[in-house]
């Protein structure tokens, strides 16, 4: 079984957007790979838009917000720290420069 298989509906939707945002291929990825989330990077503004993508992402979607957050209640401050996390977390290294593998 694919590592991806086993992530929630809504997380995987969110990796999906992040992978697409460079170029990469979410359904192919070896999520196994140590460290994966090196593999690609993008600059601070591309980091700062997905931020705020996944900030509304999570605001409009309670069942997101289930899946993800501790506080589930639609709080935008909430969701804009729970997308801070992701990012710290699973987000891309973030380049001042160009976004590149």
């Amino acid at each position: 079984m694919r590592k991806q298989d086993q992530f929630g509906e809504h997380f995987s939707l969110i990796l999906k957007e992040m992978f697409r945002r460079v170029g990469a291929d979410y359904d192919t990825f070896d999520f196994d790979k140590e460290h994966w989330y090196n593999d690609y990077h993008w600059t601070i503004e591309e980091n700062e838009d997905f931020i705020n993508w996944l900030t509304d992402y999570l605001y409009n979607n309670s069942k997101a917000r289930k899946e993800l957050m501790s506080y589930t209640r639609k709080n935008k401050k909430a969701c804009r720290s729970t997308a801070s996390w992701f990012n710290l977390m699973w987000g891309w290294t973030t380049n001042p420069g160009n976004t590149n593998k």
